[in-house]
This record gives C-alpha cells, sequence and structure tokens, in this order.
C-alpha cells in the first residue's frame, strides 16, 4: 500500500470520526433529529467503503454492523436512547483505535468482539440472511445499460429505491409468496432487478428475504404500506438510492470534462519547513533593505522594495496556510463535556462562540489541553449537582460557555460557568495550612493572588481525589502552557454565580510586524497590534498621581513607564536622542480596554520580525516574550507588554 494512500485514508477517517461524535452528542439531545442520524449513517458508510478498498477488514466489520443499527434509526424501527448512544460511542472509541494502529503501523491487536456483539443486542432480533448479497448501489455494479436506465428515469423525475423484504420464518411457500409480492411491486412500478434473480425467487431458491431495486412514481411510504399489508411478509426496509453516474466511454473520457484538482494534502512537517525558509528570507530582505538605505545603492534601490513588496506577499499567504479555525480542536469538546458530566452525575450545557476565528497551527495544536483542564475544573469543582442547583433556584442543567473572540493581535478564549465560583474562603484555609501565605496576607486575598495560589503546582482545594480533578495538576498545566506560548491566564469569580477563565494568547508564533524602539543603546520590538500610537511630549508633561508618572491625552490620563527603569538598563553618559530638545518618545500601547505609555529613548520604525523563543533559563524574564535577529545580525528582545502593565 503506498504511504500516500494510507495518509490520505487515516486523515479522512478521523474527519468522519469527528463528524460522528458531533453528530451522535446532537442526537442524544434531539432524538429526532433525522438529519444528525443521516449524517452519522452518511459518515459510518464512506467509512465502511474506504476501509472495504484499503483492506481494513476490522473496520468493514465495525462500520457495517453500526450501519444495520443506523439504517433501524433512520427508518424509525428503532428509537434513539441513551443507550443506544452510548453504545455508539463506544464504537466510535474502537474505531478511532484502530485508525492510530494504522496511522502507527502497530500490530492489529483491538478486539472488536464486545462492541460486535453490543451493537447485535440493539438489532431486530436475529441477523437475518447475512448470507444474501447486499443490493448492488454504486455505478460499478451496474450494468451499463442499467445505468442509462436509471439516469434517464431520474432526469424524468422518477423515485429509485432500494427494497428489501423479510419474509416470516415460518412461510410455508416462499416461491409463491415472493411471486405474490413481485405482481404486486410491478403494479406500481418498474423492477429493474433482483437479488436473487426472478427466476430464483419464484422457484423459492433463496432464503427468507430478497432485495428489489425499483424505478417507480410512487412514494417510500406508499411502497412499504403495499408490502406490508401482504400476509407472511415480516418486515419492508425502503431506501433512496442516490443519482448514479454512468461510466464514461472512450470518447466521453477524452471529453474536457475532466476534474481539477481544486486541494491539494500537504505535510505538516513541510509547511514548518517553508516557514522557517520564509523567516530566513525576511531577515535577509531586512538586511539588504538596511544596506540599500545606508549606502545609497539607487540601481539597487527598485529591485529592492519590489523584494520587499513580493516577500511581504508571499509571507502573508504563508501564514494563511497555517491558519486554522478555533473550531478544529474546540468540534470534540462536546463528547468530552458530555463524558465528564456523566462521570459527576451532572447536566451540562455546552456553547462555543467564535468557533470560525482563525488561529496559528502552532498555537492551536498546544491549547487542547489547557482547555480540558480547565473545563474539568469547571465541572467538577464549579458546577453544582442537580440537587445543589435546585436548592439554589438555578436551571437544573449547568451552563458552560468556551467563547473565542480577537483582541488585536491577540486571540482570547475565554471559558465560563455558571457555578459556585472560586471558595476564597478554601483557598485560604489550605493556603494557610501549607504555608504558603500568612496571616496578613490571607485576609487582603484578591483574584491575581488567588489565581497565584491555585495554580502552584500541587495546590486543590478538593476533599477527595476524583478521575477528573483533585490532584492539583490543573491549573499548574494551564499557567504552564500560557508562559510557553508567551500567553496569560486571568480569571474572574463571583460566589454563587459562576467563575471566567481567560487564556490570552498570540495569533502566531512566526513572523509578526513590530515597532523598533532604542532604550538607551537597547534596541527592543513591541508587537505593532498592540501599539495605539506614538508620540513626544516635554518632560514637564508628565505628572505624578498617586505614586505614578501619567500624562494627559485627548482628556485621557495614561500611566507612563520608563523602560529603562522597568528592564533595569543602565542610563548612558551621552545624551539620548529621544530627549533632544527636552522631548521624550512615548510609545501608547492597548492592552484589553486599558491604555499605557512606554517612555522609551528614540522610535525606530515599523519592520517585520521573526519571532525566535527563547531558552529556558530567560523565558520567564518579565517584559520579554522572544527574540527576533535585526537586519545587521544584532538580536533584539520582544516585549511583553502584558507583563509590564
Amino acid at each position: 500500500m503506498q504511504d500516500s494512500y494510507r495518509e490520505i485514508f487515516i486523515s479522512e477517517s478521523l474527519e468522519y470520526l469527528g463528524n460522528i461524535s458531533r453528530s451522535l452528542v446532537k442526537l442524544e439531545g434531539n432524538p429526532d433529529d433525522p438529519d444528525s442520524i443521516n449524517e452519522i449513517f452518511r459518515c459510518v458508510h464512506t467509512l465502511k467503503g474506504m476501509s472495504a478498498t484499503m483492506g481494513f477488514d476490522k473496520l468493514t466489520q465495525l462500520s457495517h454492523q453500526m450501519e444495520d443499527l443506523l439504517d433501524e434509526l433512520r427508518n424509525r424501527k428503532k428509537k434513539v436512547t441513551s443507550t443506544i448512544i452510548d453504545e455508539l460511542f463506544s464504537c466510535v472509541d474502537v474505531l478511532e483505535s484502530l485508525v492510530e494502529e494504522i496511522k502507527f503501523n502497530r500490530d492489529n491487536k483491538i478486539n472488536i468482539t464486545p462492541v460486535l456483539d453490543g451493537l447485535k443486542k440493539f438489532l431486530r432480533g436475529q441477523e437475518k440472511d447475512k448470507e444474501i448479497a447486499e443490493p448492488a448501489t454504486e455505478s460499478k455494479d451496474f450494468t451499463e445499460k442499467e445505468l442509462k436506465t436509471l439516469n434517464e428515469a431520474k432526469g424524468r423525475g422518477f423515485n429509485i429505491f432500494k427494497v428489501k423484504v423479510y419474509l416470516a420464518r415460518d412461510c410455508a411457500m416462499k416461491g409463491a409468496r415472493a411471486f405474490l409480492i413481485i405482481t404486486n411491486l410491478e403494479r406500481l412500478s418498474q423492477i429493474l432487478k433482483s437479488i436473487p434473480t426472478l427466476e430464483d425467487l419464484k422457484t423459492g431458491n433463496f432464503n427468507f428475504s430478497f432485495t428489489v431495486i425499483l424505478i417507480t412514481k410512487e412514494r417510500l411510504e406508499v411502497i412499504r404500506e403495499e408490502l406490508l399489508n401482504i400476509s407472511e411478509v415480516d418486515d419492508v426496509g425502503v431506501e433512496v438510492i442516490e443519482i448514479l453516474q454512468a461510466r464514461s466511454t472512450v470518447a466521453e473520457q477524452a471529453a474536457p470534462s475532466l476534474k481539477k484538482i481544486e486541494s491539494i494534502r500537504i505535510p505538516v512537517e513541510r509547511l514548518d519547513k517553508i516557514m522557517n525558509l520564509m523567516g530566513e528570507l525576511a531577515i535577509a530582505k531586512i538586511r539588504l533593505m538596511q544596506v540599500v538605505r545606508t549606502y545609497k545603492i539607487d540601481p539597487l534601490e527598485e529591485v529592492a522594495f519590489m523584494l520587499d513588496r513580493l516577500s511581504s506577499s508571499l509571507q502573508d499567504e504563508i501564514m494563511q496556510t497555517r491558519l486554522l479555525p478555533v473550531a478544529y480542536i474546540l468540534d470534540t469538546f462536546p463528547r468530552v463535556v458530555r463524558d465528564l458530566a456523566r462521570t459527576r452525575n451532572k447536566e451540562v450545557d455546552l456553547e462555543i462562540i467564535g468557533g470560525e476565528i482563525e488561529l496559528d497551527r502552532a498555537v492551536l495544536n498546544e491549547i487542547g489541553d489547557p482547555l480540558v483542564h480547565l473545563i474539568r475544573n469547571a465541572i467538577d469543582h464549579g458546577i453544582e449537582n442537580l440537587q445543589e442547583r435546585q436548592a439554589l433556584h438555578k436551571s437544573p442543567h449547568g451552563k458552560l460557555l468556551i467563547k473565542v473572540s480577537r483582541q488585536k493581535g491577540q486571540i482570547l478564549i475565554e471559558v465560563i460557568d455558571d457555578g459556585k465560583g472560586v471558595d476564597f474562603a478554601a483557598v485560604r484555609r489550605t493556603a494557610l495550612n501549607k504555608g504558603l501565605i500568612s496571616q496578613e496576607e490571607a485576609q487582603t486575598l484578591d483574584n491575581k493572588k488567588v489565581l497565584d495560589l491555585i495554580s502552584l503546582p500541587g495546590f486543590s482545594t478538593a476533599e477527595k481525589i476524583t478521575e477528573i480533578s483533585g490532584r492539583g495538576v490543573g491549573l499548574d498545566v494551564v499557567r504552564s502552557k500560557m508562559d510557553t506560548l508567551g500567553g496569560r491566564l486571568d480569571f474572574e469569580t463571583k460566589p454563587g454565580e459562576g467563575s471566567r477563565f481567560m487564556m490570552t494568547l498570540p495569533l502566531t508564533l512566526a513572523i509578526i510586524k513590530a515597532m523598533l524602539v532604542k532604550v538607551v543603546n537597547e534596541i527592543f520590538a513591541i508587537p505593532l497590534m498592540s501599539i495605539r500610537e506614538t508620540i513626544k511630549l516635554k518632560e514637564g508633561e508628565i505628572k505624578m498621581l498617586q505614586n505614578f508618572e501619567v500624562i494627559r491625552v485627548r482628556e485621557e490620563v495614561i500611566p507612563i513607564i520608563r523602560l529603562e527603569k522597568e528592564l533595569g538598563i543602565s542610563p548612558s553618559q551621552e545624551p539620548e536622542k529621544g530627549k533632544l530638545n527636552g522631548r521624550i518618545s512615548v510609545v501608547i500601547v492597548e492592552y484589553g480596554q486599558k491604555s499605557i505609555g512606554l517612555a522609551v529613548s528614540q522610535v525606530l520604525g515599523e519592520q517585520d520580525i521573526v519571532v525566535k523563543p527563547l531558552g529556558s533559563l530567560v523565558r520567564k524574564t518579565k517584559g520579554i516574550a522572544g527574540a527576533t535577529i535585526l537586519g545587521d545580525g544584532r538580536v533584539a528582545l520582544i516585549l511583553d507588554i502584558l507583563s509590564l502593565r
């Protein structure tokens, strides 16, 4: 088997399994939703066909058995129940494990017998006539003449049905009964073919079921009701056959109607290499532009600016290939919430807002685990059980919201619950017992200090350890991941009303636009999307307000941070350019709804920068988010505005 086909199969199978899980969650909430059942059936049917083509027998066998049960649900022969949904979820889990085995070339050791037996419990009595061949429903199984007849009938508005008839097991004269059924069908429709053949049916040379392909103007319900009125007919299954395309002749194949390739699959590793090369190209471009400006090489100037424009366009296109909607991760969470809630015997409704917002794949890969931990905490610690919610006159169903939104050059992901909120008294008590705070500090706990405490490794207010939480690793993992990604974790809580955890993340970890500034003799980069404006002002315009330096800009009072003091940079003996003529350069940046001014020595200008991660020893340095390489080869640090405030 070619690796390319195998990779395509794995990718598409996981996509179909994701669709099945999402549709099962919707179906459990609305058991009468035919769209969800049809979507699950289509996905399972496609997965079965793909698996059979690739020769993966266990996948084929299990998906085929699921298809049988789904067919009964689709035709309303069985009602959707929580037990059936649980069984189908178990099947999805096994299918995912089978795909994982294929992905990593592991030995085929998964036993599918238990889930097959579980499915059989829900099927109609005993399985019927499995040895009878399934009817042809794909173009390759029809003759060219039959395909032509089907397409012409479709074009004239006829319905094409696959009818499977089950006779009673005690039927004494199968052949005569089958002949009567065929006669009744011929009154209502044209019979294209039957399995077994009509001759075998008339002679009784078949088991207790057979299949017929019909072309008719009648509705599906009419056909089924007509046959069920015939005695000794135990059951009838009728389903629509989709439009079938006739096989192309040699002349048709030569016609200009070939499909065009509109999308291709590219390995993630190749995209990462392209992004790295784009970063090196951006650095080389910056250096070239600097050389052209410094030495005023006129013949190169036009070429350099064209290269600048083309490389910027190329960079934007490459960045787009790395972006994926957040729904790529969030679509799995309805199942996660369902399973966690059932474990704790709670009813939780999940709402997701902003799943269409796109995020860099590298960031997206890292946020799944933190989100799971936040959801676990919300379900286990936040949302009350049914009795507690009723006593508080709350809705029996807890509410959990995952909200994604853009904020300047960042993404904000909020996890909000309507539970009891963070118990400050329990946090205070646990922190005192562990010796993490003094009695004086315990009296002045605020949100920031509480978050610092509950995100410490091993800190937990749970009275007992459960499968979901209690070991004190949840928020510690979230905080660590935010630090690694250059993001931030915040939270708000109201006793009895719920909690809101907020993860602020960069849009991308690759190339960003930044403003270069000079602080004494050091150069720093400030992400451009965080900057509101740059101004120059006189030293006398800076005032003191409650021990903070502030300035007034268009009736707005903005606090000032002098970066040389904040970052511990020794002052230079030479006069700073930004302070010539007594004026100071200030870069006003925004975070959330607030603004802050950064006093710098000089504003150097805008530039695309390639973000380079910092080593573990300096990663947590306050005020620094990363580094970049400038055109002259020097390293400039990227400021973390969020930690400077």
